[in-house]
């Protein structure tokens, strides 16, 4: 990673994103993660719990 570079995170309901800027703000690396994709063991739809039974399950 570049000097001087500085990680930001953005955290919402669907996924959760984590970036890299150089001092000038450009974006020099990028990831996301999409929890209904990404992670299915939780059930979620549109990034929200819809039944404790689906969650519990994959615990």
């Amino acid at each position: 990673m570049a000097e001087g570079a500085y990680l930001a995170w953005d955290f919402s309901t669907q996924q959760v994103k984590a970036f890299a800027v150089d001092e000038k703000l450009n974006v020099i690396y990028e990831e996301s993660i999409n929890f209904d994709k990404e992670l299915p063991e939780f059930g979620t739809q549109g990034g929200v719990l819809v039944s404790m039974t689906l969650a519990a399950c994959s615990l």
